[in-house]
């Protein structure tokens, strides 16, 4: 079994989640078949590192292709942007999206049939009053193209074909969502806020995003130092 764990881990790159369920369920099978107890080591999970957010500049990059793409596409990359949905929880109903001159919000349909309302700043609202201008008032899904409604597929290929205009290939909406929440942290949100805005079940989740990463902190020892 040890030898076994080691070469999942070397081997065959699984993650110490993989194998420590893979040595859960063993374990259960000795202990029940053939009544014998069988220890060994579970493996580490590293805790996770810095998220993979957006710099400044890329985000502006992002944002510009956006744009550049039409009112749906640019609708769909600032909601993202600007309120940290995830793909699946960015399939709105119109009734999901409240908008006046001055104010904004959207309701989100989370993990576990919860639900979160997530104020939208300026950026966001510019663009989704563009996307109904043109979408109209009907109610039914926020977002359609030449096939109906969108998936998340649709909203990933969309994000997809934004990134690489922008020269961000590969680009995911778990970026976006990872970006909006390190902007929070850096904008002095703690991590209370941070965690609702989210939709975090747990504290711990949201600590994630409280680490800064290397490129943050030689930029804190310059501005202190220099």
């Amino acid at each position: 079994m040890t030898a076994w764990r080691r070469h999942l881990l070397r081997e065959q790159k699984a993650s110490p989640s993989t194998v420590n369920q893979a040595r859960a369920a063993i374990t259960l099978m000795y202990e029940h078949a053939a009544q014998l107890r069988i220890k060994v080591k579970t493996a580490t999970v590293p805790r996770p590192g810095e998220p993979d957010a957006l710099t400044p500049q890329q985000q502006g990059a992002l944002e510009r292709a956006a744009v550049r793409r039409g009112a749906r596409d640019a609708a769909i990359i600032f909601l993202l942007l600007h309120s940290g949905a995830r793909a699946e929880e960015s399939l709105l109903d119109l009734q999901d999206l409240a908008l006046t001159a001055r104010t904004g919000s959207v309701r989100l349909h989370g993990k576990g049939d919860q639900v979160r309302t997530v104020p939208l700043p300026a950026p966001a609202r510019e663009r989704l009053a563009d996307w109904l201008l043109e979408r109209g008032t009907d109610p039914g899904p926020l977002w359609s193209g030449q096939r109906g409604p969108l998936s998340v597929s649709g909203i990933t290929q969309v994000v997809l074909a934004t990134g690489e205009q922008a020269g961000l290939k590969g680009l995911r909406p778990h970026v976006l969502r990872h970006t909006y929440a390190t902007r929070l942290r850096q904008g002095g949100a703690d991590s209370a806020q941070v965690q609702a805005l989210l939709g975090h079940a747990k504290l711990d989740t949201t600590a994630r995003y409280f680490r800064a990463g290397q490129a943050e902190l030689e930029a804190v020892i310059e501005r202190i130092f220099d």
